[in-house]
């Protein structure tokens, strides 16, 4: 499997992770510059990463067939620079069951059917941020995730943790029986400070359009609310989920 990726900041993060292997950069003199100069200090790109210097319109020829390859609708290039490279083999859930089960205390954030983007890159970019041990987001397709979400998560995915499954309440109920204390946001509960009940803990979000699903409601016990002080009820769901990890999930 292959990751494409676009976007300065995610490609240099991506370069920098000792973790990827087989990077080909794509990109014109003056992109590579650009790259060099805002995360290389000037200097030279590792030896790693095979450097393929292309004309603008030979660079918008590649990233098209590249975009067609991966399945991905035609899109802009930002910078006019993309990286092609292996995909990461990331934390599996067994992975994350095992840790829990040793005795590690946990910090997570689970998305119920948060599936746009923009939203996912948002959110996967703050949850790095702050620190977040794993994302696990509820999705049924396989799809690789889109040049879009690198670009928006600004390198957040070479160090953060995401865990893809079709079944989130099934690994919420896993979650629940290994002691996990899972939260659920929701715009209607009526407590708005948790009470921390076990050392692990598990903030879920819903889509701001239907909030939490009743697959997922049914296996929460537990709920928090972020109270709105003034006429707009509602928050874009990337901002309630930053907002949430500052007040529900973090801990100093």
């Amino acid at each position: 499997m292959k990751d494409l990726i676009f976007g300065n900041h995610s490609i240099a993060e991506a370069i920098n992770n000792p973790k990827r292997t087989n990077l080909e950069l794509f990109c014109t003199e003056d992109s590579k510059k650009d790259l060099l100069k805002m995360h290389f200090k000037g200097q030279r790109l590792p030896e790693k990463v095979e450097v393929r210097m292309l004309g603008l319109h030979q660079l918008k020829e590649e990233g098209k067939r590249y975009l067609r390859d991966f399945s991905f609708k035609e899109q802009r290039i930002p910078s006019n620079i993309f990286l092609v490279t292996d995909s990461l083999q990331g934390m599996s859930i067994s992975n994350l069951y095992e840790k829990i089960s040793n005795g590690e205390s946990v910090r997570l954030l689970a998305l119920d059917q948060v599936t746009d983007v923009h939203n996912l890159g948002a959110i996967s970019r703050t949850a790095c941020f702050y620190g977040i041990d794993a994302l696990i987001y509820g999705r049924k397709s396989k799809d690789p995730l889109s040049p879009g979400f690198y670009r928006i998560s600004s390198g957040a995915y070479e160090h953060l943790p995401m865990i893809q499954t079709p079944n989130l309440g099934k690994i919420l109920t896993k979650l629940n029986e290994l002691g996990v204390q899972c939260v659920g946001l929701a715009e209607e509960a009526t407590i708005n400070q948790l009470e921390v009940e076990s050392k692990s803990l598990c903030l879920v979000l819903g889509t701001e359009e239907t909030g939490l699903s009743n697959a997922t409601r049914r296996v929460l016990t537990n709920f928090v609310a972020l109270k709105a002080k003034g006429e707009i009820k509602s928050l874009n769901v990337s901002v309630a989920a930053a907002l949430a990890m500052e007040k529900f999930l973090v801990v100093d």
